[in-house]
């Protein structure tokens, strides 16, 4: 089953979260500078307009969202309409903007930037902590994806989408300490680019692959398990949702395709919703 969760078009659609709590979806439009919130419910759709490109959201224990935009991070509340600067990163690197991110077992958010030509290693992967310290986990970064962690939060994937890798790295849930990392998938061989990542609740990894329209399910020693194939070629994230964490809900984009490939794919740049024949586990709130 593959349906339409939202007809909201956008250019680059990305950041699927889901918020139990208030049976609620987020997701972004990233050069559109919009969150976007649909209660699960009654389907309406309320929308933040943002000062700058935002690359993705997460839940926070204290309401609201933590963002990160071009080059600030920020907590905001789509319903009230209230934008708050915590941290302005990276703003000497005007070439970058922040990308994907999520919120680790321990409550810590994560995010990394991106080249925005997607030609050079100038990205970083960051931790912003609940005091709301900022602190670099690595560089050499093209265009950063994810993370997701491992059930046990011993592993945590990350993606960096023009190298076409996946990288699993050792995790302390401790200390937020990054470990040695292993090459977890290579798609080098292939079309498309891997971009955000979700596990499920049996602890296999679900990624997106842009310019491939389809979802693959890797198990945790990076066996391809199910691929879903999908009627938009550039799906960006998905997030488990609904009542019993039972569908996948995908952004997409559109940004870039030609007219004939939109014709192609007209529902490019919505959110799908899919039944994965499995279940997903809520997203930790970052604790500050």
């Amino acid at each position: 089953m593959i349906d339409v969760l939202s007809d909201i078009v956008c250019d680059l659609g990305e950041s699927a979260l889901w918020d139990a709590e208030r049976s609620r979806f987020y997701w972004v439009d990233i050069t559109g500078c919009r969150i976007h919130a649909l209660d699960w419910d009654t389907r309406r759709t309320s929308t933040l307009d943002v000062p700058e490109p935002v690359g993705c959201v997460a839940l926070r224990t204290g309401g609201g969202l933590v963002a990160a935009l071009r080059h600030e991070l920020v907590f905001c509340d789509v319903d009230s309409g209230r934008i708050e600067v915590v941290r302005d990163v990276e703003a000497g690197r005007p070439g970058n903007r922040f990308n994907d991110g999520a919120v680790d077992p321990g409550g810590r958010f994560w995010f990394g930037s991106m080249d925005l030509a997607e030609a050079e290693p100038t990205g970083s992967f960051y931790c912003l902590s609940a005091d709301s310290t900022v602190s670099r986990a690595f560089d050499g970064i093209i265009c950063s994806n994810g993370p997701a962690w491992s059930l046990d939060g011993s592993t945590m994937y990350h993606v960096d989408s023009t190298r076409r890798r996946i990288t699993a790295y050792e995790f302390d849930v401790d200390t937020g300490t990054v470990g040695a990392g292993r090459l977890f998938v290579s798609d080098e061989d292939e079309l498309w680019f891997p971009d955000g990542v979700t596990v499920d609740a049996e602890g296999f990894i679900w990624n997106c692959k842009w310019d491939g329209g389809r979802i693959v399910r890797y198990s945790p020693d990076g066996a391809v398990d199910r691929v879903v194939e999908l009627p938009v070629s550039r799906p960006t994230r998905c997030a488990f949702v609904g009542p019993d964490l039972n569908l996948l809900a995908v952004t997409t984009a559109r940004i870039g395709m030609t007219d004939a490939a939109l014709v192609a794919a007209p529902r490019s740049g919505q959110v799908l919703l899919v039944d994965p024949s499995t279940k997903g586990t809520e997203p930790t709130r970052f604790a500050g």
